[in-house]
């Protein structure tokens, strides 16, 4: 029986799935390297002036205000960090080729908001505990779909005939199987495997939308998948998805069993979406006007 690696190898043969930079990936060789230095990693970034650009605003973002403005690469990378630096280089590598694509179906400007929604709140809840680095979880929720972008670039017309009926993730999922062999969360999973990124994160990105699966088991991966699927359900409370009074509760549990106390839920949540609106203006991320938390959880009140 045919397994996801293998249908995988096959994908990735035909070098059409989203892939980093060159620049991108020699960071990335680099990092590995035990013997590269921050400089070295710089002096590789400056090669390539858009992907410099695009981390001198996140390490000057107010996201990351320290005081401290930077004018260089190298300074850069001695505030963020190297392991930091290579990831934010990956993410935006693949942000900056795939912002459009031939999928009519694939709303790629959502697809993207949503990813970077997902990604400030999964950054945001994080670091109110201390059991992960708010910066690797951040990399993680914004690459967490990519499978469905993949999917799109590899397939325009015939993943276009899978989304045009707007299917529930379970339906989506089996279509997909159906149709290539390999769901877009298994193909999340193998796409973070192929870029060095550690396995729990790539087994919680490809199946934090079903937190029963048996392969998140029950240790870190699960609590990392946990995060992710409490970051993507705030994500589409960005994007206007009406939740009922079960799933408001179910967010606000799951924030507490991250340290977030119940009752400051609603300032982190409408904190969550002023970062999202500023990040999409100095990214050039399509983000829209969100109702305030209170005002959201008002007409779920209403409706019942």
């Amino acid at each position: 029986m045919t397994n996801r690696k293998d249908v995988f190898n096959k994908l990735n043969a035909t070098k059409k799935l989203p892939t980093p930079s060159r620049t991108a990936l020699e960071v990335m060789r680099l990092c590995h390297s035990d013997t590269a230095s921050l400089n070295e990693v710089a002096q590789v970034i400056q090669t390539d002036p858009a992907l410099s650009a695009e981390l001198l605003k996140f390490a000057n973002s107010a996201f990351l205000a320290t005081g401290i403005q930077v004018a260089s690469i190298q300074k850069a990378t001695v505030k963020l960090g190297m392991k930091t630096v290579v990831n934010l280089v990956l993410c935006f590598s693949l942000l900056s080729t795939h912002k459009n694509g031939k999928c009519p179906e694939f709303d790629y400007g959502k697809f993207w908001s949503t990813s970077l929604a997902q990604a400030i709140a999964a950054k945001t809840i994080a670091g109110f505990g201390k059991e992960y680095d708010p910066d690797e979880i951040f990399v993680c929720a914004l690459l967490s779909h990519m499978g469905q972008l993949a999917l799109a670039s590899l397939f325009p017309h015939e993943y276009a005939g899978v989304l045009v009926e707007k299917p529930s993730i379970e339906v989506r999922e089996n279509l997909e199987r159906a149709q290539f062999g390999i769901d877009s969360g298994e193909l999340t999973t193998e796409l973070f495997l192929d870029w060095g990124l550690p396995a729990p994160y790539a087994l919680a990105a490809g199946f934090h939308e079903d937190l029963g699966s048996v392969e998140l088991g029950e240790s870190t991966t699960k609590r990392v998948a946990e995060l992710l699927h409490l970051s993507y359900r705030i994500a589409r409370l960005c994007h206007g998805v009406k939740p009922s009074s079960q799933q408001i509760d179910m967010i606000e549990d799951m924030a507490h069993g991250f340290d977030v106390v119940k009752g400051d839920f609603s300032s982190i949540f409408d904190a969550i979406v002023g970062r999202w609106q500023e990040w999409g203006e100095t990214f050039n991320i399509p983000t829209r006007q969100c109702p305030l938390y209170d005002e959201i959880k008002a007409g779920v009140s209403e409706s019942d």
